[in-house]
C-alpha cells in the first residue's frame, strides 16, 4: 500500500520540512532550536554533533568534507576515505574514485551507532549524496532495513547531479526499494534573495508526499565562517517569515517517526 494511503493521507499535500547539516556550526543548531520545526539530521563527526537535541533527528551520513574550514575526520581508519590531512575527501569526485565499499560500510555503521549514543536516531541521508555510487547506495539502504531507519530515497533522480554511469543501477535500486519515495525539494542552489519566493510558491503545489530540505543557521560571526553563509542566513529568515509559515501550515505535516513507526 502507498505510505499515504497507510498513514491516512491519500490526496493530501503532505510535508516534511527537513533541517540539514546539524551539528556542523553552533549557528546551525541554533536555528533548529529557534525555529522550532522537529525534522532534522546530525552530521556525527561535526564539533557540535553533541549539541542537538530533538524529537525527530537522523544521521547525516558524512563522507566528504568540502570547506576549508570547518573540516570532518571519519571516525574510522578507513585509508581510502581520508585525504593526505586525513580529513573526508574534499569532493565527491575524489571520494567516488578512492572509496572502498567495505570502508564506507565501516564508517556508516560507526556513524549510525555513534548517532544512537547521542539522540534515537528516526531516519538516514547523507551529505552532498555521497551515496550515489551504486555500491555504495546498496550500503545505505541494507543498513536502513538493519538498523530500522528509513532512508531519504527520492522519487527521481532528476536534477541530483547523478553521474550518467550511475543511473541505471541506480533506477534498478530505486525501483526495487521498498521504502518510501519522496518528491524532493532543494532550494540550496537559488540565490538567497530568491529564497522568500521560493517558499511561497509552495503553496502551488498539487497533492503528494513532499521532502524540503533547508540549512537555515542563525547570523552569528561562526555561522558566517562558512562560504555559503548567504544561503543558510536566507532560509533561517525565509522559515521565520509569517507568510511562509502561513504556507506551510497548508500542509499536513509529517515527521519521519511517524514514517518509521507506519513501516517498521
Amino acid at each position: 500500500m502507498d505510505l499515504l494511503e497507510r498513514l491516512g493521507l491519500g490526496g493530501r499535500r503532505v510535508l516534511i520540512l527537513h533541517h540539514d547539516d546539524l551539528g556542523l556550526t553552533h549557528a546551525q543548531n541554533g536555528a533548529y532550536q529557534a525555529l522550532g520545526l522537529p525534522t532534522g539530521s546530525v552530521m556525527v563527526p561535526g564539533a557540535w554533533a553533541s549539541g542537538v537535541k530533538g524529537e525527530d533527528l537522523g544521521v547525516h551520513l558524512v563522507l566528504t568534507s568540502e570547506w576549508p574550514a570547518p573540516r570532518m575526520r571519519p571516525l574510522t581508519r578507513g585509508e581510502s576515505l581520508r585525504d593526505e590531512a586525513g580529513y573526508f575527501p574534499s569532493s565527491l569526485e575524489a571520494l567516488w574514485q578512492r572509496a572502498r565499499t567495505e570502508e564506507v560500510e565501516a564508517e556508516l555503521r560507526a556513524q549510525i551507532e555513534a548517532a544512537q549514543r547521542l539522540f534515537s536516531p528516526t531516519h538516514l541521508d547523507t551529505h552532498q549524496g555521497a551515496v550515489l555510487r551504486p555500491d555504495l547506495a546498496e550500503v545505505y539502504l541494507r543498513l536502513a532495513e538493519a538498523y530500522r531507519l528509513v532512508p531519504l530515497v527520492p522519487e527521481s533522480l532528476e536534477g541530483l547531479g547523478v553521474p550518467l554511469p550511475f543511473l541505471s543501477e541506480l533506477e534498478r535500486l530505486l525501483y526495487k526499494t521498498p521504502f518510501p519515495r519522496v518528491r524532493f525539494l532543494d532550494p540550496y542552489g537559488l540565490p538567497p534573495e530568491e529564497r522568500l519566493g521560493f517558499y511561497l510558491d509552495l503553496a502551488h503545489l498539487p497533492p503528494g508526499l513532499y521532502y524540503l530540505v533547508h540549512h537555515s543557521a542563525l547570523p552569528t560571526p561562526e555561522g558566517r565562517a562558512l562560504p555559503d553563509w548567504p544561503t543558510r542566513e536566507a532560509d533561517y529568515f525565509a522559515l521565520s517569515h509569517p507568510e511562509v509559515r502561513r504556507v506551510l501550515a497548508e500542509f499536513h505535516p509529517l515527521t519521519w517517526r511517524a514514517v518509521r513507526k507506519a513501516l517498521f
